[in-house]
C-alpha cells in the first residue's frame, strides 16, 4: 500500500492517452482497456491510488467511499495533465531516470547501446547514444523524432497551469 512520496493513479477506461503520458512523466500510473468501476474503487482503495476519470457517477461514488479522485472535464491533452497537475502537483517535464513504460508501466532503465544493437532499427544506432529498457516488457525507448512533440505538449501544459494559477482556478 502506497501512502507517502509521489501520487499513484489508477486511470479509467476513457482515458489511456492521459495513462501514458502520466507513465512517461513518472507516475505509477494501473490503466485496463477493459475494468469495472467496482474493480476501479477497489484498487483505489486498496494501494491508496488517485483516481482519474470522465465518470461523474464513478468520482461521486470514489468521493463517498473517501477516495481521492481527479474528475477529467478538459477536452486536450495538454488541459488534462495541466489540469491534474493543479490538483496534485506532478511534474510536467520528463525526468528519464524516473520515467516509466508508457505502454506497461514498467520501470524503464538506462542501458548502454550494446545491449540494443539488435532490438533497434540500424540507423538509430547510428544516431542516438542513450537507450531505455522497459525491465517489464523489454521495449527499447530513445529520443526519437517525437521527443520535440513531447516537449511542446508539456510546455503548452506548464502555460495552461500557470495562466489557472494566476486567476486561482476554482476546482
Amino acid at each position: 500500500m502506497y501512502f507517502m512520496g509521489e501520487p499513484v493513479f489508477i486511470v479509467d477506461t476513457m482515458l489511456g492517452r492521459v495513462a501514458r503520458w502520466l507513465r512517461m512523466l513518472g507516475y505509477d500510473t494501473l490503466y485496463y482497456k477493459r475494468i469495472d468501476d467496482w474493480r476501479i474503487l477497489k484498487i483505489a482503495e486498496e494501494e491508496n491510488r488517485i483516481i482519474i476519470t470522465r465518470d461523474r457517477s464513478l468520482c461521486n461514488r470514489a468521493l463517498k467511499r473517501k477516495l481521492r479522485c481527479i474528475l477529467l472535464e478538459h477536452d486536450t491533452i495538454e488541459e488534462r495533465l495541466a489540469f491534474i497537475a493543479y490538483k496534485v502537483g506532478i511534474r510536467l517535464f520528463i525526468d528519464l531516470d524516473r520515467s516509466r513504460c508508457p505502454v506497461c508501466n514498467g520501470e524503464l532503465v538506462r542501458v548502454s547501446k550494446d545491449k540494443v544493437v539488435d532490438k533497434v532499427p540500424k540507423r538509430v544506432l547510428e544516431k542516438h547514444e542513450d537507450f531505455w529498457v522497459c525491465r517489464r516488457c523489454g521495449k527499447v525507448y530513445w529520443l526519437g523524432m517525437h521527443w520535440r512533440g513531447i516537449e511542446e505538449t508539456l510546455r503548452k501544459s506548464r502555460a495552461i497551469l500557470s495562466k489557472w494559477k494566476e486567476r486561482g482556478l476554482r476546482v
